[in-house]
């Protein structure tokens, strides 16, 4: 395993998707959710994760998420 690799646990709170106005996803770009993660000393942060990310690991409010915070 990498040293640098500082993967923590997260619960989800909350998953909002991006709004992105009447022009949609921009071509180059990946459609994001803002996620709220909380650690297990009840810290919260905010982070943008693409939603096929949270799709293809069936990640849902109130799961538990094992992330590096450099990841996204």
């Amino acid at each position: 395993m990498n040293p640098s690799n500082k993967k923590q646990a997260f619960k989800i709170l909350k998953i909002l998707e991006e709004d992105y106005g009447c022009e949609g996803v921009p071509d180059d770009e990946e459609p994001l959710c803002r996620v709220l993660l909380e650690d297990q000393n009840q810290n919260q942060i905010w982070k943008k994760i693409p939603d096929s990310y949270l799709t293809a690991h069936h990640l849902n409010e109130n799961d538990t998420l094992c992330l590096d915070l450099s990841e996204f």
